[in-house]
């Protein structure tokens, strides 16, 4: 693999993996996700997401240079893919440690409130999909912040991040092919 693809999906990594932080650290200062700032988190999590993306587009734009603007889709994507996976993993591994080691009871009323909106929205589903009783038991059990969650929040946002990681690779690539030049 190229050394500039993997320095640069090092970088971004970790300045991604510091975003994710911060934004979690912010939504921590300011009491977790409640009732009373749902919406003020849902902004702060809206325009760290923005910064994401900019940090994204702005390494596409920095890796196409040191490629003196001949760069393909793979390379692309793959400097972007290894940039989500290390960031992503720092903000995962950041939020399980903040949520069982450094603040567990922060954590536990966390989970107990991701519990109760995944209920109410249950319920309020249940004109369109049949939910039982276990199945309100289980959510209400589900511990959010468990090394399985984690791992499947992991698992599914880099499936989303890879998404947007195809779109930004297929907008920056090179117009030309670089084997034909």
């Amino acid at each position: 693999m190229n050394e500039v693809l993997k320095s640069n999906g090092v970088k971004y990594g970790i300045i991604l993996g510091g975003i994710g932080i911060l934004m979690h650290l912010i939504i921590y200062l300011l009491g977790g996700l409640t009732k009373e700032n749902a919406i003020t988190g849902s902004v702060i999590q809206f325009v760290f997401w923005l910064g994401y993306l900019g940090v994204r587009i702005f390494q596409c734009i920095n890796t196409k240079k040191e490629f003196n603007n001949s760069i393909t889709f793979k390379e692309l994507f793959t400097t972007l893919t290894i940039a989500i996976t290390i960031g992503i993993f720092i903000s995962q591994l950041f939020t399980y440690s903040l949520n069982n080691f450094i603040d567990a009871d922060y954590g536990a009323t966390m989970n107990e409130f991701m519990n109760k909106q995944q209920i109410i929205a249950m319920k309020a589903a249940k004109e369109y999909v049949e939910v039982s009783n276990q199945d309100i038991k289980d959510i209400a059990n589900t511990d959010n912040f468990s090394i399985i969650k984690t791992g499947q929040a992991f698992v599914m946002s880099i499936l989303i991040s890879s998404i947007m990681n195809l779109i930004l690779a297929a907008i920056f690539k090179s117009k030309t092919n670089p084997l034909n030049e």
